[in-house]
């Protein structure tokens, strides 16, 4: 192989390998509210056509929730400082993908009626509550962004 011909094959192939990185994720970090102090969590985020899948893992909820713990999550409108008074979004409930779970660190997946790249334009906010059999204390928020 020719110096040229290897030079256009690495073009060629940065180009596809390019292409098929920019697939866009979003990674939300979320926060611990005061009912879930000392707890972490993590969102990620990506586009299913015109909805938006949401993988979360959990590192921990208050010890008093059911087992297997069950999660709603909404995202609202404006930041986690201020959330707008009702969701914007509403998700289908966030269910365990470990079950039964009483590992530290538990997987849940949802989805949301909207398209990411919509999410990412507007200031949006993801809200992670327990569910109402728990009394549906917000436990984790996070800003969404892009990139």
């Amino acid at each position: 192989m020719n110096r040229t011909s290897w030079l256009a094959l690495v073009v060629a192939a940065g180009a596809i390998s390019g292409c098929a990185s920019r697939t866009e994720i979003v990674d939300v970090p979320l926060q611990a509210t005061p009912q879930n102090a000392e707890h972490i969590a993590r969102a990620t985020l990506s586009p299913v056509g015109n909805q938006t899948s949401i993988w979360l893992t959990i590192g921990g909820v208050p010890h008093n929730m059911a087992i297997p713990s069950r999660l709603d999550t909404a995202i609202y409108a404006g930041s986690c400082q201020q959330l707008g008074a009702q969701p914007a979004y509403r998700t289908h409930q966030a269910n365990s993908v470990d079950y039964p779970s009483l590992a530290p660190r538990t997987q849940y997946w949802a989805q949301a009626p909207v398209a990411l790249n919509e999410l990412t334009k507007g200031e949006y906010a993801l809200l992670v509550r327990a569910s109402p059999a728990d009394g549906s204390r917000p436990l984790f928020c996070g800003n969404i962004t892009a990139g």
